[in-house]
């Protein structure tokens, strides 16, 4: 999965990620539950001819995009023990 970093501010980011929409759609949604977040959007100029990219405006833009993927990353194991537990 390559990344391009198309704006680096302090108070807001713009990253475009060479893959799908699913996993910057998963991320966007958990940037909405980051307190301190004016906006969070996903963006797709043609769904077969440009990539995804996301952009963030916070007044700590990459700390919320950093604390919005560790969420992302307790949230799946903590589901995967769940169904591990289930499937014995």
């Amino acid at each position: 999965m390559e990344i391009e970093v198309l704006e680096n501010e302090k108070d807001k980011l713009k990253i475009r990620v060479h893959d799908n929409t699913t996993v910057l759609n998963l991320v966007n949604e958990n940037l909405w539950k980051q307190k301190g977040v004016d906006l969070t959007a996903v963006t797709v100029e043609h769904p077969y001819l440009s990539y995804p990219v996301i952009t963030v405006k916070s007044k700590t833009a990459k700390k919320a995009l950093l604390d919005a993927i560790a969420q992302i990353d307790t949230d799946t194991k903590d589901l995967r023990k769940k169904i591990q537990a289930k499937l014995k």
